[in-house]
């Protein structure tokens, strides 16, 4: 399967890793939203179980956020979370657990001093890195 890169702002990028930085030693999560292959909007949200390796956000504060992207016009483009000891590789608890296949999964890791960041494609419990690009802000 091809894909196009995905595009999203060094404004957007440092809000996704001060939310993990903030929740550290537990895991953050949120969604990103926009249209086609460019990100527009974050939306950190509450990781209920505070686990430094799962994360869980009840439906209905999903359902609050997707009906804010929808009103924006913006398509729900991938869930985000962190790592805060590990790699960014999808754990096989985050496969099994990824809700759909439309929707692509990044994972931050603050393993090292500097965070790294993975786009992936999630396709059962298989997935595929996708190439990214922060543009200035």
């Amino acid at each position: 399967m091809e894909f196009n890169e995905i595009n999203l702002s060094q404004s957007i990028y440092e809000k996704m890793v001060e939310n993990g930085r903030e929740k550290i030693p537990y895991e953050a999560c949120g969604l990103l939203s926009g249209n086609g292959d460019f990100v527009r909007s974050v939306w950190p949200l509450d990781n209920e179980v505070r686990s430094k390796s799962r994360y869980f956000v009840s439906e209905q504060e999903v359902d609050k956020v997707i009906r804010k992207i929808m009103q924006l016009e913006e398509q729900v483009l991938a869930i985000y979370h962190t790592h805060p000891t590990t790699a960014p590789v999808p754990s096989r608890f985050d496969l099994i657990n990824h809700p759909d296949t439309k929707v692509n999964m990044v994972i931050i890791s603050y393993k090292f001093h500097t965070p790294i960041m993975k786009w992936y494609h999630i396709q059962g419990i298989d997935y595929t890195e996708r190439l990214f690009y922060i543009k200035p802000s």
